[in-house]
């Protein structure tokens, strides 16, 4: 028998050290963040609590770049669509005593672009609710300190280590690139306690492949904390203002391994390779039977629309629906979404994944040693 006695030290306090908290970056886009919410977890097996913890918010439809592969690049100032301010801060009221916790600003535009941007902030600020984007980066300069006041994380779409293939790729001048740079330099720079999050994406085509080295390289110079590798996908615009992407596993892996070698406590390569896998086949391989996207994250539109699934834009209610008529119909897309029409690459696999192993554990009881703790 083990004598854990022997084992036991003296603490000599003269030569304890200060704690490290510069702690190692955790993966940010994985699903592991679900042990936070333990209510949901148990509530989604009997398809109750199921008004969604986060809210995908499109806050209009322009946006100031034209990205080749993007379905929603058409559409300039003079003829957009924005979000009705009041009618969305009145829905975020009662959303958050509903069980709301975060919101992300995301969608078909440029959400910096969206005129009522600060307003926004500042109200969804006084709710004491999460905030994040997914942005351009251009019109970063324009709400520095509110994203370094009240955001918990800031995305780049960049796609590009040089301003010439950022320029090509994103239909916009060639200084675009270098602002943009500059803007995640100060931004960085200002933030305390590492906060907000800074990371940069790369969805990445055999146009700007070459470029991914040198962005990751950028990206760790000037302190970035992590670059998502993801491919572009065959939708959208894609076939229109850009050709297929041709991209196989086996380059991208390649390329990745490589990208890796920059990798420190500070600063991380994530890679969506799941995503890789289904675009080069074209499907994906589904051991699930059941989306519970809708349970934890909902999509609102720039016209008030309200979906509980992205890519198949099938509305469960608007920003009039009454709670428990939407909730009704988050469960009953849940239980009648057919999956053999679901896109290669949806980033709610992996999650759907483990909430399949949650809910079916004897299938996994000998063979992942689930009770031997």
């Amino acid at each position: 028998m083990l004598d854990n006695r022997k084992f036991i030290v003296k603490k000599n306090t003269k030569s304890i050290k200060k704690k490290n908290t510069n702690l190692p970056l955790t993966n940010f886009l994985s699903f592991d963040k679900l042990i936070y919410h333990p209510e949901k977890l148990a509530g989604f097996k009997i398809d109750k609590n199921v008004f969604p913890l986060t809210a995908t918010i499109s806050l209009g439809n322009y946006c100031n770049h034209g990205c080749l592969w993007c379905s929603t690049a058409y559409w300039r100032q003079d003829d957009s669509n924005s979000i009705d301010f009041p009618k969305l801060t009145k829905w975020l009221k009662k959303a958050k005593i509903r069980g709301l916790k975060g919101v992300g600003y995301v969608g078909n535009g440029e959400p910096l672009a969206y005129k009522k941007f600060s307003d926004l902030v500042k109200y969804v600020g006084r709710l004491n609710l999460d905030q994040g984007v997914f942005t351009n980066g251009f019109l970063i300069d324009r709400y520095h300190n509110q994203l370094l006041d009240n955001f918990t994380y800031v995305r780049i779409s960049l796609d590009a280590g040089s301003d010439k293939i950022h320029s090509e790729l994103h239909d916009v001048p060639i200084h675009h690139f270098k602002k943009i740079i500059k803007n995640l330099e100060l931004l960085i720079k200002n933030r305390k306690n590492n906060s907000p999050t800074i990371g940069v994406q790369y969805a990445t085509h055999q146009r700007n492949f070459d470029d991914l080295k040198n962005c990751a390289k950028i990206c760790k110079d000037i302190g970035v904390d992590y670059l998502s590798v993801k491919p572009v996908f065959d939708r959208g615009s894609v076939h229109e203002k850009i050709e297929k992407n041709t991209l196989t596993k086996l380059q991208i892996d390649d390329e990745v391994k490589n990208i890796r070698e920059l990798e420190n406590a500070n600063f991380k390569i994530f890679f969506r390779e799941h995503q890789f896998e289904s675009e080069n086949v074209g499907y994906n391989v589904l051991p699930y039977d059941r989306c519970y996207a809708g349970y934890f994250g909902i999509n609102v539109y720039e016209n008030g629309d309200i979906t509980g699934c992205g890519p198949h834009h099938i509305n469960v209610g608007t920003l009039d629906t009454n709670f428990d008529e939407l909730e009704k119909k988050i469960v009953k897309l849940s239980k009648s979404l057919d999956l053999k029409n679901c896109p290669a690459g949806c980033r709610f696999h992996p999650m759907n994944r483990l909430l399949h192993k949650l809910k079916n554990p004897d299938n996994q009881r000998k063979s992942e040693h689930i009770n031997m703790i």
